[in-house]
């Protein structure tokens, strides 16, 4: 595997189960990093935005329906604090709803939005993977 890129992964669902399951798919593709699951997206928020100042890159795949903060308002709310450090984000969703699904691809921080169930196989066409020779 590549050498670590990423000074931090955040796993954020709260379907627990599923979430579980997304982080063994992903510890696979990223062995080298230490993967911080959150089942309460605004515990994630609070974790995120205190991170120090060594952190420079941070992956973020997160749930965009969930009951606390969704993932577009943990986003906003991200991106308001004025982090100060780089992050990639994946969406994961069931939904269908074409005006929320648009409305989240166009954040800033979102490279693609992914439906669930989150598989291997959707993990190796990330163009993250890709460009980690993974």
């Amino acid at each position: 595997m590549a050498n670590t890129k990423f000074d931090r992964i955040f796993i954020i669902d709260d379907e627990s189960i599923i979430n579980s399951i997304q982080k063994l798919f992903i510890q696979e593709f990223f062995p080298e990093n230490s993967l911080e699951r959150y089942d309460d997206s605004s515990l994630a928020l609070d974790k995120l935005t205190s991170l120090d100042e060594e952190v420079k890159e941070v992956l973020i795949f997160v749930d965009l329906n969930m009951p606390i903060l969704s993932g577009q308002q943990l986003l906003d709310k991200l991106q308001e604090s004025g982090i100060h450090y780089n992050v990639i984000v994946y969406v994961l969703t069931f939904s269908s709803d074409a005006e929320e699904v648009e409305k989240i691809r166009s954040h800033p921080y979102v490279r693609k939005v992914i439906r669930k169930p989150l598989t291997r196989e959707k993990l190796a066409e990330l163009d993250i993977v890709r460009s980690r020779g993974i």
